[in-house]
């Protein structure tokens, strides 16, 4: 599958970069597919574009299957910065797209968010990454916040998926 980006501006921070080397038992092949893609020697404070990314995303997906795309999302929280003043997982899902724009320049989508219920949410990922990717991320985001309860997030309808070439996937998740 191939991802787009929304504008060719688009760029990431390099800590998020690191969570494909991080994100994957792989680690040699992980920086090959990385380098085929020009993403060499990876600042955690530098700007990389986003295409390149996409492109190594595709390649994963495409290698590895949506498991390696989950895991690498699940890895996205441990190497990007997070604000210390979110306490609860409802901070957290209300800062979602926050925490996402802080690692991206320019065009790069968006994360919208309802809150639901006490422990609840419906999150509308309008950004162009890989559905695997951003439900492995929210999972292991919300779960930083949730007090060790269990995450659950899947598609409010399979059918509205970037995977069949939608704009934007819409997840249910659970706390």
């Amino acid at each position: 599958m191939e991802y787009e980006a929304i504008s060719s501006a688009a760029r990431v921070k390099g800590n998020a970069m690191l969570a494909i080397v991080n994100g994957i038992m792989h680690r040699d092949l992980a920086l090959e597919i990385l380098a085929k893609h020009g993403i060499t020697d990876i600042d955690p404070d530098e700007w990389y574009p986003e295409q390149s990314w996409l492109d190594a995303f595709a390649e994963i997906g495409a290698d590895l299957g949506d498991a390696a795309l989950y895991a690498i999302g699940r890895a996205i929280p441990q190497v990007i910065d997070i604000p210390d003043d979110i306490n609860s997982a409802i901070e957290a899902i209300e800062r979602l797209d926050e925490v996402y724009q802080s690692h991206h320049k320019g065009l790069s989508g968006a994360y919208v968010v309802e809150i639901t219920g006490e422990s609840s949410a419906r999150i509308i990922s309008k950004n162009p990454r890989p559905c695997a990717y951003d439900m492995g991320f929210i999972t292991a985001y919300v779960e930083m916040f949730n007090g060790g309860k269990t995450v659950s997030i899947e598609h409010e309808d399979e059918l509205r998926c970037r995977k069949h070439r939608c704009a934007d996937c819409s997840y249910i998740v659970n706390w």
